[in-house]
């Protein structure tokens, strides 16, 4: 057995960085400039991973990325309490003036361990006169105390009465990252701890964030099975909830999901702070890494935008050189786009089909419709194909056709009949003769 010489593994390697890159680059483009909240465990900030976690949020701030980080403080209130043979929290949740002690105690560490780790330059940084990213830090958060619950003085436990959104939208503008811990003031001076995941929830609603990133010590929101669901919407989401199949800590992530889903955030992800890289992966990659939560199904069919023209392109490129598609450059797509509705998940265009439209015969032909190699077992050609029949139906058209040189066997399993040249409309009958491709022609009756 031969050994792989360096330029091989050169090359693979190489190839590998410019698919990855190249896949990251939309998702690099749709969030320059969003807002992101991250609420992250205190599993995580008392972890040896929390050093690579802060690496990856300056990546994103260079990114352009408007951060907000609200964190968890459970950890150093245990280890605090231990220290001084204290009772740390009430297991009814009561907050008496010793647990809110520890409390800020354990806000300032957390808060300061952040900073520390978010003021470090990465050792791949050539430039280490590069200034530190600036933190904000503050009085953010109102907060009313929870009262009397059950018979039982909450003492100060509290809930968040209102955000600031104005003061942390003025620090996220002047390129600052906004660093809130669950604490709140109320108007009369007083201090109340604050669940984190309400935080979160209202910082996130208040901003109108894009994205809501819980950062945890579990890969996901996990079904009976305990694998990782990568993907809900709202539905899904309130189905799970009902099977009531999930622990009380993740019945509380689906249920601030539902929320801020309904309430303008776009996004919530659930992922584990402990796996190096976790969060890139989450947000560049098609696949990412824990679960992604949206207010309704990802994937979309939308009508073709002349920002999509690059990627269609990109679509058609490899069948135009098999020969199995006409060539078609920007001019072209640029005068036809109105015709072309594209398949899109997230940020990323999964494929493309066109509906040429002739009046006259009250027909429509069905084109370009591709589906990339990353997606061909998903359905979503037969989505495409539905998408379109709709259209032509809406359009009161009595007739779809399509042409094909090797792909007639689908359109035949789909309920069009093949069909002869003077079945097409007079000006398509000119084109076809005039390419000489000889397609297989096939109909369906609306």
């Amino acid at each position: 057995m031969s050994t792989p010489v360096k330029g091989n593994q050169d090359f693979f390697y190489n190839n590998r960085f410019i698919h990855d890159f190249r896949q990251a680059s939309p998702y690099i483009h749709h969030f320059n400039g969003k807002t992101l909240v991250l609420a992250i465990s205190s599993h995580v900030l008392v972890s040896d991973k929390l050093a690579a976690l802060a690496a990856d949020i300056l990546l994103l701030t260079s990114l352009g990325m408007r951060l907000v980080i609200t964190h968890g403080c459970s950890q150093f209130i245990r280890t605090i309490a231990d220290c001084h043979n204290a009772i740390s929290i009430d297991k009814n949740s009561v907050t008496d003036e010793a647990a809110l002690r520890l409390v800020k105690q354990a806000c300032g560490i957390a808060r300061f361990d952040l900073e520390a780790a978010l003021s470090m330059i990465p050792t791949q940084v050539m430039d280490h006169s590069v200034p530190n990213v600036r933190i904000s830090s503050g009085n953010f958060l109102r907060a009313k105390p929870l009262g009397v619950i059950n018979g039982i003085d909450m003492g100060y436990s509290g809930s968040v009465r209102k955000v600031d959104a104005a003061a942390i939208e003025e620090h996220l503008a002047c390129n600052q990252l906004v660093l809130i811990s669950p604490i709140g003031h109320s108007l009369s001076g007083q201090s109340y701890r604050l669940p984190v995941n309400e935080v979160a929830q209202a910082v996130s609603e208040a901003i109108n964030a894009e994205k809501l990133i819980f950062l945890g010590t579990q890969q996901g929101i996990l079904d009976e099975q305990q694998q990782t669901i990568s993907k809900l919407n709202c539905i899904e989401i309130r189905q799970l909830l009902a099977r009531n199949i999930t622990d009380k800590r993740q019945t509380k992530l689906l249920q601030t999901a539902v929320h801020v889903l309904e309430h303008g955030v776009q996004r919530v992800h659930v992922l584990s702070g402990l796996h190096d890289g976790s969060l890139l992966l989450e947000l560049f990659t098609r696949e990412g890494s824990g679960t992604s939560m949206a207010k309704a199904p990802f994937m979309r069919i939308r009508p073709a935008e002349n920002k999509d023209i690059g990627e269609i392109l990109q679509l058609i490129a490899p069948l135009e050189a098999a020969g199995i598609l006409l060539p078609r450059d920007s001019e072209y797509m640029e005068n036809h786009i109105h015709e072309f509705s594209v398949l899109e998940q997230d940020c990323y265009v999964y494929g493309c089909v066109a509906l040429h439209v002739y009046p006259q015969e009250r027909a429509g032909e069905l084109a370009c419709l591709i589906v990339s190699p990353n997606a061909r077992t998903r359905g979503y050609g037969e989505l495409l194909l539905s998408h379109v029949i709709k259209q032509a139906q809406e359009l009161q058209l009595q007739v779809l056709f399509a042409l094909s040189t090797n792909t007639g066997d689908w359109f035949i399993e789909r309920g069009f009949t093949s069909a002869t040249l003077t079945q097409l409309p007079l000006k398509r009958q000119q084109q076809y003769t005039s390419n000489k491709r000889q397609s297989k022609i096939f109909r369906r009756q609306l």
